[in-house]
């Protein structure tokens, strides 16, 4: 009989000491104007009649399926939602919706395997936030440029933007 080889697994740290750690690094960035963990899931709850006699149980839901681990709002005003896990695991179908509807609505979704998920996550998406805003600048500079140069009867090419005859605009 030949002898199996022992491997060894690399241990994974349980979900809940991820979550700790996300919920210490949300807690210090500035970035992030707060975060709190959200329970979800269910449970039955005895019912008691006006006498105090047991009259069967009662379903009580926490949040709803799908909803991340950790909720929050950045600094900016947009919506932070993270869902925490372990390294060899993935987001449910729900979760995975919940975090695709985060996301096209303007929010950041994360999936965190660690705190270094996080933090990419956050600086990415600032660094993509500055990005639009030079983009609509740049645009909005170049659009004051062309109004100018049309309020001065003048074309980019320095031809006259001025029907013939029209004088332009005297300056004050």
């Amino acid at each position: 009989m030949a002898a199996r080889r022992f491997r060894l697994a690399r241990p994974e740290p349980p979900e809940s000491a991820i979550q700790d750690a996300v919920l210490r690094f949300l807690a210090l960035d500035a970035r992030v104007a707060w975060a709190h963990r959200f329970n979800t899931g269910a449970m039955r709850i005895p019912q008691a009649d006006a006498n105090g006699r047991s009259c069967g149980h009662r379903f009580v839901r926490f949040a709803f399926p799908g909803c991340s681990d950790v909720l929050g709002q950045l600094a900016s005003g947009h919506l932070l939602a993270v869902e925490v896990k372990r390294p060899s695991t993935k987001p449910t179908p729900a979760q995975a919706e919940f975090l695709s509807t985060v996301s096209v609505a303007g929010g950041l979704a994360v999936v965190a395997r660690s705190v270094d998920d996080v933090q990419q996550a956050i600086d990415g998406f600032f660094a993509e936030q500055e990005a639009s805003r030079a983009e609509l600048g740049r645009e909005a500079a170049h659009t004051r440029v062309k109004q100018d140069i049309d309020c001065a009867g003048v074309h980019a090419d320095g031809t006259s933007a001025l029907p013939p005859g029209r004088p332009a605009r005297r300056q004050y």
